[in-house]
Order: C-alpha cells, then sequence, then structure tokens
C-alpha cells in the first residue's frame, strides 16, 4: 500500500509539473489583424522570425506611453537578430483613427495591430497595458510574458532599471536556454473585457445567435449544392466543424473578399463579420458549441434554392465544348471558340457562366471574336487588350449592368472564352454554359471599363514585398462602377485611390489580403463621378517569398504573364463615359475585360 501511495504521488507530482509547464508555456492560435494604417498582419506568416514581441499599448496609459522609448531601443538591438516587434491594442475605447493619432503624437513607429473584437487578447490573457510577451513564430507558443522592466511603476519610475526582464528573456530564448522567469506582474493600465464578460454570465445562444449570424454570413455558400466545402445544415454539423470555423475566422481567411472597412467607397454585397459577431461566435464555440436545450433547430428548417442561373433564366444559354479534365497536373490556358450564331446586333444587360464542374473550373474570360476568328491563336501578353464581354472566378458575381446600360454584340460575333482549369484529384469532364440577357431595345448608356495596371515588372526571387503600381487616366466625364483587383499567386494587397484633378485624392477600396482563390468584383453602392483628368491608381505589392503559402516557387525571379506561374498586376474598373450612349456610336468596350485571371 505505501509502495502504491509513493506511485500515486509520484505520478501527481509530475502532472503537476506537466501542467506547471504547459501554464508557463501557453499555446496560442494563428490570428491576423490589421494595423493602424491598415496593413494586414498573420502570426504565421513570421514564422522565419526567431521571436516576436508584442507590446499590449493603450491610448491614454501613462505607463505605456512612458515603456515606449526603452522598447524602442530594445527593438533596435534585436531586429537584426530575426526579432519582430509589435504593438496591439484592446481597447474598446480606442479606434484605428484614435491609435494613429496617438501613435503620431508619441512617435510610435512599431505596427499597432487593432484588436477590435479583442479575441487576440483575450488567447494571450491580457490583462493589463505595458505587458510584453516574447512569442516562439514556430510553436506558436509564449515564452515570456511580464514588463519590459522595472524601472517604471504607478505614479513612480526609476532613474534606472535593475532589472531587464525582457531583453533577459530574449538573450535567453535566442541562445536556446530556458527563460528563467516568464511569468511576471506588469504594472499598466486594466483592460476591461466587456463581451466577454457579459457571455461568461449570459451565454451565446445558439437559437437566437448563432444559427442567425449563419444564416446570413455563411450558409449562402455553406449549403448542399453551394460552393462551400461543407454544408451548415444543422447544429450538429456547425458543431463539428466549430473549431475549424473560429480558426478561419480568426486568420480572416472567411468570409472571404474581405476588405478594408475603415476606408474607401461603400460596397455592395461584402460579406463582413462585426467584431460584435466574431465575440459572439468565438466565445460560443469556446464554451463547447452546445445548442439550447430543447429548442429546436433553425438551420434545419431553412431551405435554400440553387437556381442554376442566379439572374433568371437567360434569353440566350450556350453550352461550351466538353473539356476533359485530368485527375492531377498544371493545366495550360485553353481558348475554345463558341459560335453565337447572331443574325442582328444586340444589346446585353447581363452575362452569366455556370460552371459544369466547379471543383476544376478556375476561371472564364469571355472575349469577342469575329467569324473568322475561332482558333485563339496570336492572343499572348496583349489579350488583356480584347474586348471582352465579362468572366468567372470564385466569388465573382455575374456581370449585371446597372443603370439602363449594357454592352453591344455586333453581328456576326462569335465568343472566345479563355478557359483556366485546376486539378482536383479525379478525372471530370467540364460544360460550362455561358447565359447572355439581352435587351429588347438598346439600353441608354453604354457600359465600359479599363484598368489601372502595370505589364512590365520583374520580382525578385524571395521578395517579400515588392510594390507595383499602375494607373488609368480618365480622359472624358465618367461614373465609375466597380473595381477588380487581380494578382496570381504572389498577390499580397492592393487599392485603389482615384486623384482627381483638384489636386484632392481619396481611397476607393483597400484590399489588405488578397487571395488568388477569390476573384472579387467589388461593386461600389452608388456610381463615382470621375471628372475628366483623374488618375485611377493601383497601389500593390506581390510575396515571393517562402512564407507565401500559394507561391509555386520562391526560388525564381517571376515576371508579367497569362500563365499563373507568371503574374498580373491590374486593378480593372468598370465605368460609363457621360455621352456614351448607342446612339453617339463611342460604345466601345475594348478595355473593359478582366483578362487573363
Amino acid at each position: 500500500m505505501r509502495l502504491l501511495n509513493y506511485v500515486f504521488l509520484f505520478l501527481a507530482c509530475t502532472l503537476a509539473g506537466a501542467a506547471s509547464m504547459a501554464a508557463e508555456t501557453p499555446k496560442i492560435g494563428d490570428f491576423s489583424l490589421l494595423d493602424h494604417q491598415g496593413k494586414f498582419h498573420q502570426l504565421s506568416w513570421y514564422g522565419d522570425q526567431k521571436a516576436i514581441v508584442i507590446f499590449i499599448q493603450g491610448n491614454g496609459c501613462p505607463i505605456a506611453r512612458n515603456g515606449v522609448p526603452t522598447l524602442k531601443a530594445i527593438r533596435d538591438e534585436y531586429e537584426s537578430q530575426d526579432v519582430a516587434f509589435f504593438m496591439l491594442n484592446p481597447q474598446t475605447q480606442d479606434n484605428r483613427d484614435s491609435i494613429a493619432k496617438e501613435a503620431e503624437e508619441f512617435g510610435y513607429d512599431f505596427p499597432i495591430l487593432v484588436d477590435e473584437a479583442q479575441l487576440v487578447a483575450e488567447s494571450l490573457g491580457v490583462d493589463r497595458t505595458s505587458e510584453v510577451f516574447v512569442i516562439d513564430p514556430k510553436t506558436m507558443t509564449v515564452v515570456f510574458r511580464g514588463p519590459i522592466d522595472d524601472r517604471l511603476g504607478y505614479e513612480s519610475q526609476k532613474p534606472e532599471a535593475q532589472n531587464h526582464y525582457l531583453k533577459d528573456a530574449l538573450d535567453a530564448f535566442l541562445s536556446g536556454q530556458a527563460v528563467a522567469e516568464n511569468s511576471l506582474a506588469v504594472p499598466g493600465c486594466l483592460i476591461g473585457f466587456p463581451a466577454r464578460d457579459q457571455h461568461t454570465k449570459a451565454p451565446v445562444s445558439y437559437t437566437t445567435d448563432i444559427a442567425p449570424l449563419l444564416a446570413d454570413k455563411c450558409v449562402s455558400c455553406h449549403h448542399d449544392g453551394g460552393i462551400g466545402p461543407w454544408s451548415m445544415s444543422n447544429h450538429a454539423m456547425v458543431q463539428g466543424w466549430s473549431r475549424m470555423m473560429k480558426e478561419v475566422v480568426m486568420t480572416r481567411r472567411m468570409p472571404p473578399g474581405q476588405i478594408d472597412p475603415h476606408v474607401g467607397k461603400p460596397i455592395d454585397d461584402v460579406v463582413e463579420m462585426t467584431p460584435a459577431e466574431l465575440q459572439m461566435l468565438v466565445h460560443w464555440i469556446d464554451a463547447g458549441a452546445v445548442i439550447d436545450k430543447g429548442a429546436e433547430d433553425p438551420l434545419v428548417a431553412m431551405t435554400i434554392e440553387n437556381p442554376k442561373f442566379t439572374l433568371g433564366e437567360p434569353d440566350m444559354v450556350y453550352t461550351v465544348p466538353a473539356q476533359s479534365i485530368p485527375a492531377t497536373g498544371i493545366l495550360e490556358y485553353r481558348y475554345i471558340p463558341v459560335e453565337l450564331h447572331l443574325d442582328k446586333d444586340i444589346w446585353i444587360r447581363a452575362v452569366e457562366f455556370v460552371p459544369g464542374d466547379s471543383k476544376v473550373l478556375h476561371h472564364v474570360i469571355a472575349y469577342l471574336s469575329s467569324p473568322a476568328d475561332k482558333s485563339g491563336r496570336g492572343r499572348d501578353e496583349g489579350s488583356d487588350r480584347e474586348e471582352s464581354i465579362g468572366g468567372f472566378a470564385p466569388g465573382r458575381q455575374p456581370d449585371a449592368f446597372r443603370d439602363n446600360s449594357g454592352r453591344l454584340i455586333p453581328k456576326g460575333s462569335n465568343l472566345l472564352l479563355q478557359m483556366h482549369y485546376t486539378t482536383s484529384g479525379k478525372a471530370t469532364v467540364d460544360e460550362t454554359q455561358v447565359g447572355l440577357y439581352i435587351y429588347d431595345e438598346p439600353p441608354a448608356y453604354v457600359m465600359a471599363g479599363g484598368v489601372a495596371g502595370q505589364r512590365r515588372f520583374m520580382i525578385p526571387a524571395h521578395a517579400k514585398e515588392h510594390k507595383l503600381e499602375g494607373e488609368q487616366l480618365i480622359e472624358e466625364d465618367a461614373y465609375l462602377y466597380g473595381i477588380t483587383p487581380h494578382m496570381h499567386y504572389r498577390g499580397k494587397y492592393m487599392s485603389m485611390s482615384a486623384e482627381y484633378p483638384d489636386g484632392t485624392s481619396e481611397v476607393l477600396l483597400s484590399v489588405p489580403k488578397y487571395e488568388f482563390n477569390w476573384q472579387f468584383s467589388y461593386q461600389l453602392k452608388e456610381p463615382l463621378f470621375l471628372p475628366a483628368g483623374t488618375r485611377l491608381v493601383a497601389r500593390g505589392a506581390m510575396d515571393n517569398s517562402e512564407r507565401n503559402r500559394f507561391n509555386p516557387d520562391p526560388t525564381k525571379p517571376v515576371l508579367f504573364g497569362l500563365q499563373t506561374k507568371h503574374e498580373m498586376f491590374f486593378g480593372f474598373t468598370t465605368l460609363r463615359f457621360v455621352g456614351d450612349t448607342p446612339e453617339s456610336g463611342t460604345g466601345d468596350a475594348s478595355e473593359a475585360g478582366v483578362a487573363g485571371l
């Protein structure tokens, strides 16, 4: 019996030690946030760094303000040793504008991650400002948390610090030694977590909170027959996928096509989750993703229609010749002719593509061609200058022209489809359909377009942020309707700005995290008037480094080209020139295409 007691005692001590060690090095999940200047940061992207330092900042906190000069000095010493430094602001009373103002006033030259939903701060266990976290980016574990040093206290400060906690922790960790003191009390301003406290007292309800949120934000894709990889058909499915749901919202992979909500013009049909909605969803998942006792499941009662054509039955439907797609491999673009058999001019008000197999069809671009031009030969790097009437790509809505406007397809014209397929691990046959919606009478206006882009560039091997810029000059008064950023696998971010003839300028759209897998065409809620002489400027960057998980080969420089192994930098625009009507005869949409997706 005594031996058995010793065994139990040994096991208890061992488990207590393991628990203590786990508490000392807590693992945090990957996360993504925008900083106070609207730049996207993801923790895992910095996995090539040896350590990440996060300082908790809060506007107005004197201890935090006084600690920054020391933090700067430490950064200047350790940044060359592959240590990345950030600030994190989780205060509910601060916002991006006030944080940027504080940064300018006090000379903060760190990226300040704006944690509007406080979820990153919650995962770190943040309690006060001025606390510092040292994270091992390879394991995503916290190896130190505490003050920078012992110089600052509440309403007091020493002439010099006697203990340099952050420096000691970095020295130990970078040399492969254990951090002696890795969890210390911190003087700083307490931070409130009202949503967390509220959801602790009154747990989030699946029936009244979560199911309606999912129905509004997610179910349109995540249903049987939708483009989502699984169906949110009931609570059991959602609960089973709940941990994955938390990961994709914390890293901003979902909802797709996110823009920077703090800048730009109002955009239609962008699915976003507010900070309050993110808090509600994540807190519910963290609490076990349970359903209310005895409640009916609202998701079970939902019915989702899957119309073949979302815009209704087209006036004309054409089926693309069947395309055999192998199970594996990288496929070159295919140029496939489709004869329209038109015996008269037509004006289209919309065009929609229905993939035969959405798992393999990445995109379609529909070019107009004459009856004699059916081969697609000769289309090279200049093909983006050919006339296009629309396209398809994941996340891209059907091309529907607003305000009684349209595009002309002359008699005798045909379509030449640029089709890009990706393999799915299973051989298949794709028979995509094209639906044309026709005006009975010519519309009042001609919808055109253009591109602010760059065709001559070289992205160096291993470049983490190779910046590019292109512009479109608006030579006549026009109205801007939509913006479509387009790059390939190395695309990192893109914004579009308008620089007006009077010298003023404004950001129209910012996509901080571009993803090639989602090709969104962002439609302005209200058309924007652009006086003649306006310059539309696209600014963005390419990531040709090892940290880009989509990058085919970071060891090679990349040039402009049509294939996805090459790159593109285009900010396509949809616009209507004032006075451009069918009667004026100026309805040239030759720059309107979304080429080379």
